[in-house]
């Protein structure tokens, strides 16, 4: 039997260790071994077969010629080490699945701008900030057909939940917008010519209950163990996601 793929999940130094452990059993649940990148453990001799960003702060908006907000504790060490794995990540088209946070850092790497804080560019749509709203709260979402995300969870309306302020808003070179809400706001990201990349505004990780969300894992981990395979046989694998759903 193969051995599990080797999924690096990006985190703060401190915090969010909610979402790095719904993560990681989501992953495991999948099929796949997880290890945690820090600013404080980078982890550079990993030989990794997939990659995750994980959601957090906000991007700081240097990285898309905005201004930072006064006094707003962004995590630059943590930007560098995103940076930094994304561009090995597309260099060796290693499987990529970035979350809210991590969605918005594929964007940027990119070229892509933001959008700094949703409520005053889609308003009035309803974007609950305290944490026991954002527990309950779900939108529709619509997908691309035939884009990726489409092809891994199915057709029709997709149910999320809503734990962002920032979104996607122009799309950085090679990716594409694959899913929005109804009032236009980007709620997924992809690139077509990439093995696996895929960037998802919502958290799925909080949402494994839901076969359709339970899917992105399932087929993000077939991406990378096909990546495993590649590196082990030279072999170009073929894509997983078309019958994912």
């Amino acid at each position: 039997m193969a051995p599990r793929p080797l999924i690096g999940v990006t985190k703060p130094v401190h915090g969010d260790l909610g979402a790095f452990w719904a993560a990681r059993v989501a992953l495991l649940l999948a099929g796949a071994r997880t290890v945690a990148l820090t600013a404080q453990k980078p982890g550079e001799s990993l030989a990794l077969d997939g990659l995750m960003l994980g959601g957090g702060s906000d991007v700081h908006p240097s990285l898309f010629g905005a201004t930072a907000k006064p006094e707003y504790a962004y995590d630059r060490k943590r930007e560098d080490l995103e940076l930094t794995w994304l561009r090995r990540a597309w260099t060796e088209d290693m499987p990529t699945l970035g979350v809210c946070r991590g969605a918005q850092m594929m964007n940027v790497a990119a070229g892509g701008s933001l959008h700094m804080d949703m409520s005053d560019i889609f308003g009035p749509s309803r974007y609950p900030d305290h944490w026991l709203e954002q527990v309950h709260f779900r939108k529709d979402v619509r997908l691309e057909p035939g884009s990726l995300l489409a092809r891994i969870v199915g057709d029709g309306p997709l149910s999320v939940n809503s734990l962002h302020n920032q979104a996607p808003n122009l799309a950085g070179a090679g990716l594409e917008i694959s899913a929005r809400e109804p009032n236009g706001a980007v709620q997924a990201i992809e690139a077509p010519a990439r093995r696996f990349w895929l960037g998802v505004q919502f958290h799925p990780e909080f949402l494994i209950y839901n076969r359709r969300c339970r899917r992105i894992f399932e087929a993000f981990v077939v991406a990378a163990a096909g990546f495993a395979k590649t590196r082990v046989t030279g072999e170009r694998q073929p894509d997983p996601s078309v019958n994912a759903a």
